[in-house]
C-alpha cells in the first residue's frame, strides 16, 4: 500500500514537472516574439527615422522591454533545465538575472508613465510645450529614469531576497510599502489621468481635425499595462502580507505573473503597427511606414490638418 502511494506521488510530481516545463517553454517562446518586435522598434527608431521628443521615450521603452524579455527568456531556459535535468543554477546567477529583469520591468513602467505625462503636458500647456520646453528634456528624463530603475531593482533584490520575502523582515516590509505607494499611489494614477485627458482630447477634436495616432497608441499601451500588470502587482503585495488563502499555489502564480508581464512587454510593437497601418491596404503597408505614421511629429500633423480644415471652411 505504501509503495503504491509513493509511486502515485512520484507520478504526480513528474506530471507537475512536465506541466511546468511546458509552461516555462511557452513563456520563453512568447518572450522571443517580444524580443523580435522590440528589436524592430529599436532598429527603425535608430536607423530609419529622425528622433523627436517623443520617440526618445518610445526608444527607451523598447530597450527596457527588450532587457526584461531577454533575461526572462534566460530564466525560463534555466528553469526548464532545472526541472528536466535536476541542475540548479547558482544563487548568484539567479540573483543577477532577477536584478536585470526587474531593472527592465521597473524602467519600462517608468518610461510608460513619462510618455503619458509628456503627452498630457503637450495638451494642457501647448505654448510652453512647443516654445519653452527644454530641448534635451527627454534625454535628461530618460537618463534619470534609468538610474531610478537601477536603484529600485538593486534595493528590491538585495534588500529583500526570496528568503527575506517569505519571512517578512522589516527591510522587506519597508520596500514593499514603498513599492506599493510608488506604483498605486503615483505611477498608475498619473497614467490614468493622462489617458483620460488624451481620450477627452480625441473625443472633442476628432470632429475638426485628426488627432495624432500616437495618442491612440499611448492609450492602448497604458490599457494593456493596467489590465495585464497592475492586478498581478497587487496580488504580489497580497502574497507578501499573507492576505491570500493558505493553499495558494505560489509557483503557478509566478508563471501567471510572468505570462502577464511578458505579454505587456511584447504587445507594444504590435500596438504601434496596428495603429499606424493603413486600413485600406490589406497588410497595412510596410512596418517602417506604419511606425512612421505613429511616431512622426504630431505638431506638424495637427498644423496640416488645421490648415486643411480652414481651407475647406473658407471654400464653403
Amino acid at each position: 500500500m505504501n509503495n503504491n502511494t509513493t509511486q502515485g506521488a512520484n507520478g504526480t510530481v513528474k506530471m507537475s514537472f512536465a506541466h511546468y516545463s511546458i509552461v516555462a517553454s511557452f513563456a520563453m517562446i512568447l518572450s522571443l516574439f517580444g524580443l523580435i518586435g522590440n528589436g524592430i522598434v529599436f532598429w527603425i527608431l535608430v536607423f530609419k527615422m529622425k528622433r523627436n521628443k517623443y520617440t526618445v521615450y518610445i526608444l527607451n521603452l523598447a530597450i527596457a522591454d527588450f532587457l526584461y524579455l531577454f533575461f526572462v527568456a534566460i530564466t525560463m531556459i534555466l528553469m526548464v533545465d532545472q526541472i528536466l535535468n535536476r541542475r540548479s543554477p547558482s544563487k548568484e546567477l539567479l540573483t543577477s538575472l532577477e536584478i536585470m529583469y526587474d531593472f527592465g520591468y521597473i524602467s519600462g513602467m517608468l518610461f510608460l508613465t513619462a510618455i503619458s505625462v509628456e503627452r498630457c503636458l503637450s495638451v494642457l500647456f501647448p505654448i510652453w510645450h512647443k516654445c519653452y520646453r527644454p530641448k534635451h528634456l527627454s534625454t535628461f528624463v530618460c537618463g534619470l529614469l534609468w538610474a531610478i530603475g537601477a536603484f529600485l531593482s538593486l534595493a528590491d533584490n538585495l534588500g529583500c531576497p526570496p528568503e527575506f520575502f517569505s519571512t517578512g523582515t522589516s527591510e522587506c516590509t519597508a520596500l514593499q510599502i514603498f513599492s506599493t505607494v510608488l506604483t498605486f499611489g503615483i505611477l498608475i494614477p498619473l497614467m490614468l489621468l493622462s489617458s483620460f485627458i488624451l481620450v477627452y482630447v480625441i473625443k472633442t477634436t476628432s470632429q475638426t481635425c485628426r488627432p495624432p495616432k500616437i495618442y491612440v497608441a499611448i492609450i492602448l499601451t497604458v490599457c494593456v499595462f493596467l489590465i495585464s500588470v497592475a492586478p498581478i502587482r497587487l496580488m504580489w503585495i497580497f502574497l507578501y502580507f499573507k492576505m491570500l488563502p493558505n493553499n495558494f499555489q505560489t509557483l503557478a502564480f509566478f508563471f501567471s505573473s510572468t505570462y502577464c508581464t511578458v505579454f505587456n512587454s511584447s504587445a507594444n510593437p504590435f500596438i504601434y503597427f496596428f495603429v499606424g497601418r493603413q486600413k485600406k491596404k490589406r497588410f497595412g503597408g510596410s512596418i517602417n511606414e506604419a511606425f512612421s505614421r505613429v511616431f512622426k511629429d504630431d505638431d506638424t500633423e495637427q498644423t496640416t490638418d488645421y490648415d486643411r480644415n480652414t481651407s475647406v471652411t473658407s471654400i464653403k
